[in-house]
């Protein structure tokens, strides 16, 4: 009876010490979190295919994503995942000219947690990228 007592206690006090660690922290940190969980879920379904899980590309057909200067321009990423892409690129020093399918189901929330993942995980971000931001970028016509 005494060490069920004791895991109990012991439960209670891991609840409230996860739920004071979660509370203290920001709306954009949590924000920042969930962006990048969900669009780690959605690069994963719609673009690990080509980039791979770790976005290094596949050899010479599908260009990496770690590296790349596109991930330091986030509007024109955004454009790029909507749009898709038909331009020969250079990433690295090596040329790839396979096109890249737009996406248009995607919707601007999916491709603004896809742009937060990529340049939180590869890029240099830190918070993730507001769909507004996204927004603004698609309403310039066109992929890059």
């Amino acid at each position: 009876m005494k060490q069920r007592s004791y895991r109990s206690f012991t439960a209670r006090i891991l609840v409230f010490t996860v739920l004071g660690l979660t509370s203290c922290r920001s709306s954009e940190e949590l924000k920042s979190e969930q962006y990048f969980v969900t669009g780690q879920q959605l690069y994963m379904t719609h673009c690990a295919n080509c980039h791979q899980m770790e976005g290094k590309g596949m050899s010479n057909l599908y260009p990496p994503i770690v590296g790349s200067a596109t991930i330091s321009d986030k509007a024109r990423l955004a454009r790029i995942i909507q749009h898709g892409m038909s331009d020969t690129i250079i990433v690295n020093g090596k040329k790839f000219s396979r096109p890249m399918p737009p996406n248009p189901k995607l919707t601007e929330i999916e491709i603004a947690e896809i742009v937060s993942f990529v340049t939180m995980k590869w890029g240099k971000d830190s918070v993730y990228t507001p769909i507004e931001f996204v927004h603004k970028a698609l309403a310039v016509s066109g992929a890059d």
